[in-house]
């Protein structure tokens, strides 16, 4: 990466940045993208509340029709099971 010079946001001195996210003044040892950091940081917070929030959606939905989709989930993988044994018994 190439290095360049920013004015640092805190002590208003120039410092070298190497374009990184963590990158420090050279001067007070702050970190230069401070704001990105925390705006990334907002970001991530807003995505795991918006995660918890399907999952609590998807918790509160009927329990007998999620056991339903285990059974046919199960009942599906039974029957491919029971395709490839057969077709492995009749090819010997």
């Amino acid at each position: 990466m190439a290095k360049r010079e920013t004015k640092c946001p805190h002590c208003k001195q120039w410092t070298e940045w190497q374009g990184g996210l963590y990158d420090c003044c050279l001067h007070c040892n702050e970190l230069l993208e401070k704001e990105e950091i925390n705006r990334l940081q907002a970001l991530e917070t807003q995505r795991r509340i918006e995660a918890e929030a399907a999952q609590a959606l998807l918790d509160q939905q009927n329990p007998f029709l999620r056991k339903l989709s285990g059974y046919v989930s199960l009942i599906f993988i039974g029957f491919i099971l029971s395709v490839i044994a057969v077709v492995v018994l009749f090819a010997a």
